[in-house]
């Protein structure tokens, strides 16, 4: 994996009091979407993630019969991976829990599910056929399962080398401050915490270990410290004592790192334009300049791709195979994409929209942590409707908010 900046944000971590960091809740070479492990180079798999393997092949061998059925296919006909009208938001209510068991879990029930007329295809032997045997619904939907099992993989294994790391991330965990800000009578109600219903008790004391994880404590110290302000009936002072860091980490999720030096703004504020290295490949260039233009717009706002040749500062795109897509590189300049997937699926294009915000300087609105104790990654997006936190987002006029906060002068 080319975390480029992961070592340095690592060596950072570890120089600093464990009480405090300034860190950025997403440092620069996270993976966007997953990890950017390519699963022929993940190295050895564990005897306990053996089974994963079935998983790895299953979901190749889908996205390979999917592109097979769409070769013979007009555009009007062909099948996809998404859809305008998709979306995954994974709220904070809600988060994805994912290891080596849930993962085998869910490819175990979907096997179960997939109709018998596949089973030789994706499982067996069977060379891949574009005369469908089953109904082009049931062939997406199981398609669409199997590439869902197939990412979780490549996530899960790309993170078994940083979970240390990833369990630090769990400091960023937001969940306290998220839900107090939902409940306003909650916080006023700490006042007098020996007077609320046990249940609302309960979540006051879980959010408010949350928040004092924001900085940079312990779960174990937290959960001192809170548990005994709550037999003291003072409540209340342990959340006006973490509520800035609190607001702070959560404000981190959004704000824009200006790595930008070729961008430029015209006269009134209202274009930007960016520079980028033109692709080799002529569909490429116009796949990517017509999808960024169409999502990065907004009333009164618009931004631009000017094509350029190859300099050492300014942002391109490559394939490999086996990535999941993300974008590295020391001022975000770097774009990996999977050439597996199709230019002409939304899947695909959602995510070059996506990746380009990270060529911006956005961070991921989302937050993925591993929880040691129950051995899982946990998984959630903060705003469900924004491109940059979750799929099927879209642009928003904070983005616009965001751009000028950093760039504009």
């Amino acid at each position: 994996m080319k975390l480029i900046l992961f070592l340095s944000v690592l060596s950072f971590l570890i120089a600093c009091t464990p009480k405090q960091s300034d860190r950025p809740s997403n440092p620069l070479n996270l993976p966007p979407v997953g990890g950017q492990e390519n699963p022929n180079n993940i190295g050895e798999i564990s005897q306990q993630d053996q089974g994963l393997n079935e998983v790895l092949a299953v979901g190749k061998k889908a996205v390979a019969w999917l592109n097979l059925v769409n070769e013979k296919r007009d555009p009007a006909n062909r099948l996809n991976l998404a859809d305008v009208n998709s979306s995954n938001p994974v709220p904070p209510e809600k988060p994805s829990v994912v290891s080596t068991r849930l993962i085998l879990q869910k490819f175990n029930k979907r096997k179960q599910l997939t109709p018998a007329a596949m089973i030789p295809y994706l499982f067996q032997n069977q060379p891949l056929t574009d005369q469908l045997p089953v109904e082009d619904s049931v062939f997406i939907e199981m398609i669409r399962s199997y590439n869902s099992s197939y990412q979780s993989t490549i996530r899960w294994l790309g993170s078994q080398k940083y979970l240390d790391y990833y369990e630090m991330n769990a400091q960023y965990d937001i969940r306290g401050f998220y839900f107090f800000q939902k409940d306003s009578d909650l916080i006023a109600g700490l006042k007098d915490f020996n007077n609320l219903a046990p249940d609302q008790q309960k979540n006051a004391i879980d959010w408010l270990i949350s928040m004092c994880k924001n900085s940079g404590f312990s779960l174990s110290d937290c959960k001192v410290e809170v548990e005994a302000a709550a037999t003291q009936n003072q409540a209340k002072n342990i959340y006006d004592k973490y509520l800035e860091q609190s607001q702070k980490t959560y404000n981190e999720f959004f704000d824009v790192i200006a790595v930008r030096t070729d961008l430029t703004w015209n006269a009134d504020q209202s274009v930007i334009t960016q520079d980028f290295v033109l692709p080799e490949i002529q569909k490429i260039a116009e796949w990517l300049k017509r999808n960024v233009e169409i999502e990065w717009q907004w009333s009164g706002f618009k931004l631009l791709v000017n094509y350029i040749e190859q300099n050492n500062f300014s942002p391109f795109i490559e394939f490999e195979k086996g990535v999941t897509p993300h974008v590295s590189g020391n001022t975000w300049n770097k774009i990996t994409m999977d050439p597996d997937y199709s230019l002409d699926d939304y899947d695909t294009q959602w995510t070059i929209r996506h990746e380009f915000g990270h060529v911006l300087g956005f961070p991921d609105c989302y937050l993925e942590f591993y929880n040691r104790e129950t051995e899982e990654m946990v998984y959630y997006t903060i705003e469900p409707e924004n491109l940059m936190c979750a799929w099927g987002g879209h642009m928003k006029e904070s983005h616009v908010q965001q751009l000028k906060k950093a760039y504009a002068k």
